[in-house]
């Protein structure tokens, strides 16, 4: 038996396993999207995201706005399991 198949198996399979899930900046621009849809037509623009990995599946930042009434901050919470995600945003 070849001593170096077991370890090429366990080496794909990790790369499988981390390969489903996105990175912080690529979940960043998947929720920026989302939200961009989401207020399409509404007078909100997106001015920022930033998202840091709060533990688990969760993630937390700040959304900075330009909207009708001037500029706006608020707080934004993600929850992410690896293939979905829910956005809330929430005042700062």
């Amino acid at each position: 038996m070849n001593p170096w198949k077991p370890l090429a198996t366990v080496i794909v399979l990790a790369a499988i396993a981390t390969g489903c899930s996105l990175s912080t900046e690529e979940l960043t621009k998947q929720v920026r999207a989302s939200m961009e849809e989401k207020f399409k037509g509404s007078g909100i623009q997106i001015q920022s995201l930033m998202l840091t990995k709060k533990g688990g599946n969760e993630y937390s930042g700040i959304l900075e706005t330009r909207e009708p009434n001037g500029p706006f901050t608020y707080r934004v919470e993600v929850v992410y399991d690896g293939k979905t995600f829910n956005w809330q945003v929430k005042p700062k």
